[in-house]
């Protein structure tokens, strides 16, 4: 992965963690992520594609409905 992408998801873990803490109010951290998923967009398709693929290799499987 590259740096640019280890960053963002280093800053987007960082707004979750201070709203979570208290950190931070609603506000702040909507103008925070928002300001990071500027920033990987502006970074370009393939930093975009690695940070989404990682989040996306973070959740949990799907569950088939029975």
């Amino acid at each position: 992965m590259t740096k640019k992408a280890t960053r963002f998801l280093a800053d987007l873990k960082g707004n979750v963690d201070a709203w979570y803490a208290g950190r931070i109010d609603y506000a702040a951290f909507g103008a925070r992520q928002r300001a990071t998923w500027d920033a990987v967009r502006e970074a370009g398709p393939v930093v975009e594609e690695r940070v989404l693929r990682a989040l996306r290799d973070q959740l949990p499987p799907a569950k088939r409905a029975s």
